[in-house]
């Protein structure tokens, strides 16, 4: 039964990435062929900034009230309290926060943006972040509570919104970049706005002054830690921003959205095993069944690095295809961006673990150092290969810290892996990335080039047969569950 309810759960939470993917993919051609890339970039600096502050702003707390979430479950009383005193306190911090941009809004937008930006846009992108700020604890609640049809049907309401307004403002109007500023507030209002009203009656508000404590202990520690890990993730385009042009930042979106399309369906998965990750920890499964973790993560991992190999093999048909001109140089940046990405999966599982432990000052340790590495690699790579080098320092960098994360959180909570079928599943990844790069730079036949791509895909469909990730009858199990929902 249970086995069925994680299928269940993971094909509820795949159906929304895919139509929020597919309103991106729908999206993006349509935003290429309207909105110059330099005023794009303004929007995507915006929300660079304002995700950075609002961040802050949290504490943290979004990390602690997940972990605690578990100690609370069973009871509905004291789980009311413990997620309304985490989100009246942080309503609190992101309410200083708008105040404060509200009153230097133009000094903030002309040190950050463009001075050709819309005087309004730094403010009404900061609004729809903190709505999808406080969205995120009343979806997190959902999410652990397995009310997975619950979660997916407010995200696809949101992506749809977000997908309606943005379409109609960009072809119908002249608001230019506003236009996905205007969307954006709107989607996440909304959002937040069902969220609380529908929650709101049975999550009654109530403070417990002792459970933030609590949480405090946590996420305060963690406080640097979101900092720097926004740095981390926005660093590239921040100094694209501040060393090429708002151009280049534009150009760059558009090929880490794509790119991104790989975490955005890891994270779709995590709603399904990070919280059966947390229990398998707090019933010392990984103590008394040293694999049994292991087990249950590796069908994730394989399938997320499927998405990956997708993404890498097919990035320049889809820029070719949907994009306009302008546009193109995004190619590159998907295939490099997406080795970035890929090795995200065990961030996701040593993230836990050192949660769990209560390590979170190493996780703040970690992140500074990977924000290090980060900047030392994005300065000159930038300056010299431009959005190219941008995005080999990302990945490097990425990549070192979650060799980093996996080595520290080990110490802390050991989880015995199965490298072998690991290494099997990234090494054909590789392959279909150092391919990608060569046919980029070098193009082949056409028909000599989807041949051995087609193969890549088959060989890596027949690693998953052979470590029974793959099976008929899994599959067949995943569309009787899909169909009778």
């Amino acid at each position: 039964m249970l086995i069925h309810k994680t299928i269940k759960n993971t094909s509820l939470y795949l159906l929304q990435i895919a139509i929020s993917g597919i309103l991106m993919l729908i999206m993006l051609p349509i935003i290429s062929q309207n909105l110059p890339s330099s005023e794009f970039g303004q929007f995507i600096l915006a929300q660079v900034y304002t995700a950075i502050a609002v961040g802050v702003a949290n504490f943290g707390m979004l990390i602690s009230y997940e972990r605690n979430f578990f100690i609370f479950e069973k009871s509905s009383k004291n789980s009311a309290k413990l997620i309304s005193s985490a989100v009246i306190f942080v309503t609190f911090n992101l309410t200083v926060l708008l105040v404060v941009v509200y009153l230097f809004q133009s000094d903030i937008s002309d040190l950050i943006l463009s001075s050709s930006a819309h005087n309004n846009m730094l403010i009404i992108v900061l609004i729809g972040t903190i709505a999808s700020s406080l969205s995120q604890y009343y979806l997190t609640f959902l999410k652990n509570s397995g009310l997975a049809k619950s979660y997916v049907r407010y995200m696809i309401t949101n992506s749809v919104i977000n997908f309606t307004v943005a379409i109609i403002f960009i072809t119908q109007s002249n608001f230019g970049s506003m236009s996905l500023a205007y969307a954006w507030v709107v989607s996440n209002s909304i959002l937040f706005i069902l969220l609380f009203l529908t929650l709101g009656r049975k999550l009654s508000a109530s403070f417990d002054s002792g459970m933030l404590k609590e949480m405090l202990k946590i996420s305060l520690p963690l406080t640097p830690r979101v900092f720097f890990g926004f740095m981390n993730t926005q660093l590239d385009k921040i100094l694209l921003g501040f060393i090429g042009s708002s151009s280049l930042v534009g150009i760059y979106y558009m090929g880490q959205n794509f790119a991104m399309i790989i975490f955005q369906f890891m994270t779709g998965l995590d709603k399904v095993f990070q919280p059966t990750v947390y229990r398998k920890l707090f019933a010392n499964s990984h103590i008394k069944n040293p694999n049994e973790i292991n087990n249950f993560i590796l069908p994730f991992f394989y399938i997320s690095i499927f998405v990956a190999l997708i993404v890498v093999i097919f990035s320049r048909e889809f820029i070719s295809l949907f994009l306009s001109n302008e546009y193109q140089e995004a190619t590159p940046v998907i295939i490099i961006l997406s080795i970035y990405y890929a090795s995200l999966f065990f961030q996701k599982i040593t993230g836990i673990q050192l949660i769990y432990a209560k390590k979170t000052h190493v996780i703040t340790l970690l992140m500074f150092v990977g924000i290090t590495i980060n900047v030392l690699l994005n300065i000159p790579f930038i300056m010299r290969w431009g959005i190219v080098g941008a995005a080999w320092a990302t990945s490097i960098s990425g990549v070192i810290v979650t060799i980093a994360f996996y080595l520290t959180a080990q110490r802390h909570v050991r989880i015995l892996w199965q490298w072998k079928p690991v290494f099997s599943i990234y090494g054909i990844f590789l392959v279909a990335t150092i391919f990608s790069i060569i046919d980029y730079s070098f193009p082949l036949n056409l028909e000599v080039s989807l041949m051995i791509k087609v193969l890549i895909i088959l060989i890596y469909i027949k690693l998953g047969h052979i470590l029974s990730f793959f099976s008929l009858s899994e599959i067949k199990r995943l569309i009787y569950i899909k169909n009778k929902f």
